[in-house]
Formats: structure tokens, C-alpha cells, sequence
């Protein structure tokens, strides 16, 4: 019986090597970012590690401490985007000649749709802060300050105006307003039966009733 030579198989086309995947900077700190927002809004700031976020966002811890120091600076800098967003609105309705009035409600809506906007980071903010050290915490609350201070210049400008009763608390009335704002992380949805303006104009209701003379 004759053996047969098999006949060699046509070479294939040679195999280039595979594209290197395109590091994006951008696409990872935010990667990173919104999977620590998750994590810590899930599991808590102590019980989520660096590698828990890194895996989450699909990358490594060398790539997480290229962009952030600690995990303390991403907590940091999960609050400092809500506070960011904030002053930058209040900016826009503020002065202008407008009355104190007007500009109060433009700095009610401000809050309220940051608020809704950033529901995650305002929650985080509210569980996780005491993690943050003194020094992140001293820079948090300066810029927390600069939104304290909107409001209680509008609150100053109508007592002065006459808009607003003489002997209003403003340190208090800023304060009870503010806390009023902040609380609708825990109960305002946007999917609900008022939109965020008609949840501020109720509250402007409220407030400048108690205000005016």
C-alpha cells in the first residue's frame, strides 16, 4: 500500500501585530470617578478599596494614583463637582440690578436642580464627609462659604431695601434655607409629580413669606 505525501497547506496571510489600545486620560479619571461615586454611595467610603475602584472602572491601581493621590482626594473630588456646578450657577443669577426677590429664587432653583442633578454626589457627600482630613475639608468648606455668602448678601440687600423684615436672623434664614434645599436629595425626583422649578418656586413661597414684613 503506497503512502501518499500530503500536500503542505497554503501559507496564510502573516498576522500583524494587534493595535495597542488608545489610552484616553479623560475617559479614565472619569472611569474612575464614576465608579467610586457608585461605590462609595453602595458600599461606604471604609469598605470600598482602590483596586475595588480601579476594577470597577476597568483599569489598574497604577492608573488610579496617576490621576488621584488617595482615595480620600477622589472623595474630595466627588464633592468638589457638586460644590463646582453650584457656585457657577449662582453666579448667573446674582446682581444685575435684579430684586432680592428675583435673585432669591434664582439661587433656590440653583440649588434645588444641583441638587437632582448631582443626587449621588450629594448623598456621598452627606455619608462620607467625616473621611475627608482637615485640610480637604478646610478647602471644601471655603467654597461652601462663597455659595453661604450669595445668599446671605441677597438676604442683607433686601433688609436694606426693604423688601425683607428689619429684624431678620439672615445668618439663620441662609441656613434654614440652604438645609431646606439640600435635604430633596432624600425624597425629590424629577421623574416625580413636580419639576425641580415648581419645587422651588413652592419653596420661594414659604420662604418670602416669612421674610417679607
Amino acid at each position: 500500500m503506497l503512502l501518499t505525501e500530503r500536500k503542505p497547506k497554503p501559507a496564510g496571510k502573516p498576522k500583524g501585530k494587534a493595535k495597542p489600545k488608545t489610552y484616553n486620560p479623560e475617559r479614565t479619571r472619569a472611569s474612575l470617578l464614576k465608579s467610586g461615586l457608585e461605590l462609595f454611595g453602595n458600599r461606604g467610603y471604609h469598605a470600598t478599596s482602590v483596586g475595588d475602584i480601579a476594577e470597577a472602572a476597568g483599569t489598574t491601581k497604577g492608573a488610579f494614583y496617576h490621576h488621584f493621590k488617595s482615595k480620600e482626594e477622589l472623595l474630595l473630588v466627588i464633592h468638589d463637582e457638586y460644590v463646582a456646578h453650584q457656585l457657577a450657577a449662582i453666579e448667573g443669577v446674582t446682581g444685575g440690578g435684579r430684586s432680592a426677590s428675583e435673585q432669591l429664587r434664582g439661587l433656590v432653583l440653583a440649588v434645588v436642580s444641583a441638587v437632582d442633578r448631582y443626587r449621588p454626589h450629594v448623598q456621598v457627600f452627606f455619608q462620607e464627609r467625616r473621611y475627608l482630613g482637615k485640610e480637604q475639608l478646610a478647602t471644601l468648606r471655603r467654597k461652601r462659604d462663597r455659595l453661604e455668602k450669595a445668599l446671605i448678601d441677597v438676604l442683607e440687600l433686601g433688609v436694606r431695601n426693604g423688601e425683607f423684615r428689619g429684624n431678620l436672623d439672615v445668618r439663620v434664614a441662609c441656613l434654614g434655607i440652604l438645609g431646606m434645599c439640600a435635604w430633596t436629595y432624600q425624597w425629590f425626583s424629577s421623574a416625580g409629580r413636580l419639576s425641580a422649578e415648581q419645587v422651588s418656586e413652592e419653596f420661594c413661597r414659604i420662604v418670602l413669606s416669612g421674610l417679607q414684613k
